[in-house]
């Protein structure tokens, strides 16, 4: 049976210079099989398209923008989508996944996992359209779960989405600041500080990562894939990710890779102990010898470095890490960083990994139950995703997650902020309170004031 045309039931024909054209192309003549998928899995297809797409900010409702330009995900529409009750639960999925088309770019999933303090389940979906640039090549996946819809019903979706997508229209110019509504003050912090080292003191737990919140009521509605764009410019080493979550989007430029996965490869990083930057070269480097002297900062680096460490090792059959910490340089602060790696067993998944792995002592304290009890003791609380985790799995397996900080909750005209600090034995509320503004400051310098 001859396969129509499906440009021909557009009411606006795509030119045959146009690069979605070679969508068009390969959907026709994959429809056979697409169809022959059996209904309930995925399958995808992937066209490679020019280098010189007419938008260099690609629209969508998804990005992720991985440190130093690796790797740029835009994404429109969802495929596919399942609540993880466990880590393995999309491994069925994922394995009987089918991807046609003659390019090496497998399809992905991007998934979210909840902060520690949230009973929230983990979300993984896949997007119905999916535009990658890597390793010197722009390719387009668009993906089905069979069954949901007849397949000519999704080949025009795609072609649609995939014209919205690469047609851009993001809003470059981010609004100003209309008020600040922070959620709570010095006093206050000082306080909970003080009850912290207090509880350490006794012997109740090493470390807890308090936080503050900052509500931003803004002069206009915040385009939150422009916000991202920004500061991937702003942060090139960090992750940056615009992902929806709930009515809303949450848009981060992480320095926390919690996990990079490439074959049996496995790798983390520990990230705690803070600094400002200077101006001055000399004044920056004096600051970043101090840090790496602080016997504050390096007991609560190395919680952090042990903790990776050990749940590395519960999954790795070998694993690396440096003696001592060294500086990751950001745009406003600098931290104590350790990378740490390892060879995976055989049948450890990605996911396995991120779930082992996830909350560090960065974001949640040490011991991780003590911790956990005595911010719930503290009426602790985290929305809007901070210091969950998000990230990709493709369908081989690989993937990234990165820690969701240096992050906002952006819906119409409200941007939700927030900023944390590891506190220990011998933490003064001053200077975490100083750190916290120096985090806060990544986001709120986005936005002008009125």
């Amino acid at each position: 049976m001859p396969v129509p045309n499906l440009l021909d039931r557009t009411s606006q024909p795509v030119p045959r210079a146009d690069p979605l054209a070679r969508l068009e192309h390969a959907i026709t003549a994959a429809m056979d099989a697409i169809a022959a998928v059996p209904a309930g899995h995925l399958v995808s297809l992937t066209v490679e398209l020019p280098n010189d797409l007419p938008s260099i900010h690609p629209a969508g409702d998804c990005r992720w923008l991985s440190p130093d330009g690796d790797c740029a995900l835009y994404a429109a529409g969802e495929a596919f989508r399942i609540a993880l009750a466990e880590p393995a639960a999309f491994e069925a999925h994922r394995a009987a996944w089918t991807a046609l088309g003659d390019i090496d770019a497998p399809p992905l999933a991007f998934w979210t996992m909840p902060p520690a303090l949230d009973p929230a389940l983990p979300e993984l979906w896949v997007p119905r359209v999916l535009l990658r640039r890597a390793d010197g090549h722009t390719t387009l996946t668009v993906s089905l779960l069979r069954g949901a819809v007849p397949v000519p019903v999704a080949a025009l979706r795609w072609l649609e989405d995939a014209r919205s997508l690469l047609g851009g229209g993001t809003e470059r110019t981010l609004p100003a600041i209309a008020a600040r509504i922070p959620g709570s003050d010095l006093a206050d912090w000082s306080d909970r500080v003080r009850r912290t080292t207090a509880a350490i003191a006794e012997g109740r737990l090493a470390k807890a990562v308090l936080a503050r919140k900052l509500t931003v009521r803004l002069a206009g509605r915040a385009d939150a894939r422009a916000l991202a764009d920004r500061l991937a410019t702003l942060h090139p080493s960090c992750a940056t990710f615009c992902l929806p979550h709930g009515p809303g989007h949450v848009v981060a430029a992480s320095p926390e890779r919690l996990a990079v996965k490439r074959g049996s490869r496995v790798s983390s990083a520990a990230l705690a102990g803070t600094t400002r930057r200077h101006a001055s070269r000399a004044a920056d480097a004096m600051a970043a010898a101090e840090l790496l002297a602080s016997p504050k900062e390096r007991e609560e680096h190395a919680i952090v470095a042990d903790t990776i460490s050990e749940a590395l090792a519960e999954v790795c059959a070998t694993v690396e890490r440096p003696d001592a910490p060294a500086i990751m340089r950001l745009r406003q602060v600098q931290h104590l960083w350790t990378e740490i790696s390892g060879t995976l067993k055989p049948g450890t998944g990605f996911l396995d990994v991120v779930a082992r792995l996830h909350p560090t002592p960065a974001v949640l304290g040490a011991p991780r139950k003590a911790a956990l009890d005595w911010l719930g003791e503290m009426n602790e609380g985290r929305d809007g995703l901070y210091t969950g985790v998000a990230g990709w799995i493709d369908r081989n397996g690989d993937g990234e997650a990165a820690m969701v900080l240096r992050s906002a909750y952006v819906e119409d005209r409200t941007a939700v902020l927030w900023a944390g600090a590891g506190i220990v034995a011998g933490s003064d509320p001053g200077r975490e309170w100083t750190e916290t503004d120096l985090k806060l400051s990544t986001l709120l310098n986005l936005f002008s004031d009125p």
